[in-house]
């Protein structure tokens, strides 16, 4: 043989071999989808302490000045966005987007409250796929 043919014979012998295994290459990351991600916690709460949330309720004084919603996830299997919609008696008020990062990761939003934001309020939790992953409903009173 040749060089030029056992060139070609170890390039063929090659080609064949990544034929017989898997194309991919698994990472970490790749193992559990990004629409895997888990909401491990979601509440309302009157403020954010030490990067936890405070005093969860679902009616909250317009005196608190703030409103915060709080979501935990565990997993996270690749950075992702989440959002925030926050609704008032039924109408879209504000969008937040919110960004995770592996492996587990907390996040918060939150509204001032004004007078004229009594009543009914819920925020959608929207997860990378669009998907609603829990609705949290509250009130706002005096």
């Amino acid at each position: 043989m040749n060089i030029t043919r056992k060139k070609i014979f170890y390039l063929l012998f090659v080609v064949l071999l990544l034929l017989c295994v898997p194309g991919t290459v698994w990472t970490e990351e790749s193992i559990v989808p990004a629409a895997e991600q888990t909401l491990k916690r979601a509440v309302m709460c009157e403020s954010i302490q030490k990067l936890l949330p405070a005093n969860d309720s679902v009616v909250f004084s317009l005196e608190l000045g703030r409103v915060y919603c709080f979501t935990e996830f565990d997993p996270v299997p690749v950075q992702s966005i989440i959002h925030h919609k926050w609704y008032r008696r039924g109408s879209l008020v504000t969008v937040k987007p919110l960004t995770l990062n592996p492996p587990r990761w907390s996040s918060f939003s939150t509204i001032q409250l004004r007078e004229l934001d009594k009543g009914p309020w819920q925020v959608e939790i929207i997860g990378d796929d669009d998907k609603v992953l829990r609705t949290l409903r509250f009130s706002i009173t005096d």
